[in-house]
C-alpha cells in the first residue's frame, strides 16, 4: 500500500508533464536590461522563465501579452516565395527582444508573474480594435487572446496581420509609458506524433483461421504444376478455395511474366474472402525440354509496336527524308559554263602543270 502511495504520484507527475505544453516567447521593448541568451537546445521550466520575465519585466512597466492559440519556432523562420518573412516587425525588434525558443507553460508562469494585475481582452474577428489601453494603469498584465482567424485566409496572411497588429498596438502608446510586448501562444501549432507499439505475445482463440505470410524477395519452385484455367488452389488445412486473378496472366514461350508489379488472387466466396497479392511477380513455367533452370526474357505485356518504338521511326524516317534531300541537291549541281566558247579551242589541264 504504501509503495502504491508512492509510485501513483510519480505517474501523474509523469504523465503532466508530458502533455505540457512547448512553445516559443518573443519579448522586446526599450526597457529590456536581461542576460537571458536564446538557446534552441534548452527547455526553459516555468519557474526558469518566471525568473527570465522578472529580469525584464521592471516595476511600472506595462506588459502587452499578445496570445496566439498555436505557435512554434518555425512559423517565426518560415518565409513566403518571395522570401519575405511573416514577422517584419518583430524582426526589426530583435536587438532589443529575447528570445526563448522553447519554454514549458509559459502562459501559467504569465498568469502567475502577473496576479491580480491581470487583465484578459479576446481579440475577435467581430471586435477586432482592442480598445483602452492607454487608460490602464502602469504595472498591468494586459493578456490580448488573438482569436481572429477569417475564413479563407492562410496561415502566413494571418500571422502577417497579427505582426501588423501588434505594431499598431505597441505604437499606439503614450511615449511616457514604459512598455514591454510578449509573444507567446497556448500550444505548438507544429507536433510530431510519437508512435509507440507493443507485441502481442498472447495467442488468439481463433488464430488459426487467419493467417498471414508476408515475404520479400521468395523464390519458389514447384516440381509439378496442374493449370486449371488460369485460378490458384490455396489450401489451409483441411480448407481448399479456389483463387481467381484480377487480370491476365499469361506469358510467351521461353519467356517470364513481368507485366504487373501487383497481381492479386482473390476468392469469389460470398462468406468469407481469401487474397493472395504477389508484388513485383515474375513467374515462368519449365517444362522437360528445358535444358536450363533460368528465367528467360522478360515479357511485359507491351506490343511491338509501342510509343517509344513509334517515335523511333520515326526519327529514321525524318532523318532518311533529310539524307535524301541532300542527295538530290547535291546532284543537281552543274558547272559554271557560260563563259566558254564552244568554237574555240578546248582547254586542257595536264596533271604535271
Amino acid at each position: 500500500m504504501a509503495f502504491c502511495r508512492v509510485v501513483f504520484p510519480l505517474l501523474v507527475l509523469s504523465v503532466i508533464s508530458c502533455y505540457a505544453s512547448k512553445v516559443p516567447v518573443f519579448m522586446w521593448g526599450e526597457s529590456i536590461k536581461s542576460s537571458v541568451k536564446a538557446n534552441p537546445l534548452t527547455t526553459y521550466t516555468s519557474e526558469e522563465f518566471s525568473a527570465a520575465v522578472e529580469q525584464v519585466v521592471l516595476p511600472g512597466t506595462l506588459t502587452l501579452v499578445f496570445i496566439e492559440p498555436r505557435l512554434s519556432v518555425e512559423d517565426l523562420s518560415q518565409k513566403n516565395s518571395n522570401g519575405e518573412t511573416s514577422f517584419p516587425y518583430l524582426h526589426d525588434n530583435i536587438d532589443d527582444a529575447v528570445y526563448l525558443p522553447n519554454v514549458k507553460n509559459a502562459l501559467k508562469a504569465l498568469n502567475r508573474t502577473a496576479g491580480a494585475s491581470a487583465v484578459h481582452i479576446y481579440v475577435t474577428e467581430e471586435s477586432p480594435d482592442v480598445l483602452g489601453l492607454s487608460k490602464l494603469d502602469d504595472g498591468n498584465f494586459i493578456f490580448i487572446h488573438l482569436n481572429d482567424a477569417r475564413e479563407g485566409e492562410s496561415r502566413e496572411e494571418m500571422l502577417r496581420r497579427h505582426d501588423d497588429f501588434m505594431h499598431a498596438t505597441m505604437g499606439d502608446l503614450p511615449d511616457e509609458l514604459t512598455a514591454v510586448g510578449i509573444y507567446t501562444a497556448n500550444y505548438p501549432s507544429w507536433t510530431i506524433p510519437a508512435s509507440k507499439s507493443r507485441p502481442r505475445r498472447a495467442v488468439e482463440e481463433n488464430s488459426a483461421k487467419s493467417r498471414m505470410y508476408t515475404t520479400d524477395g521468395l523464390r519458389m519452385l514447384a516440381k509439378a504444376v496442374k493449370v486449371v484455367s488460369d485460378t490458384v488452389v490455396l489450401t489451409i488445412g483441411a480448407f481448399t478455395d479456389v483463387l481467381y486473378p484480377d487480370e491476365e496472366v499469361f506469358a510467351l514461350v521461353d519467356f517470364s511474366y513481368r507485366c504487373a508489379q501487383h497481381i492479386s488472387f482473390s476468392s469469389r466466396n460470398e462468406t468469407k474472402t481469401y487474397t493472395v497479392d504477389f508484388e513485383d511477380l515474375k513467374v515462368q513455367p519449365f517444362f522437360e525440354t528445358n535444358t536450363t533452370q533460368e528465367f528467360g526474357d522478360s515479357f511485359n505485356c507491351v506490343g511491338f509496336f509501342s510509343a517509344p518504338i513509334w517515335a523511333g521511326l520515326f526519327v529514321v524516317f525524318i532523318l532518311l527524308s533529310i539524307t535524301f534531300y541532300g542527295i538530290m541537291m547535291m546532284m543537281d549541281i552543274r558547272t559554271m559554263d557560260r563563259f566558254d566558247d564552244p568554237k574555240g579551242k578546248t582547254i586542257t589541264i595536264n596533271a604535271a602543270e
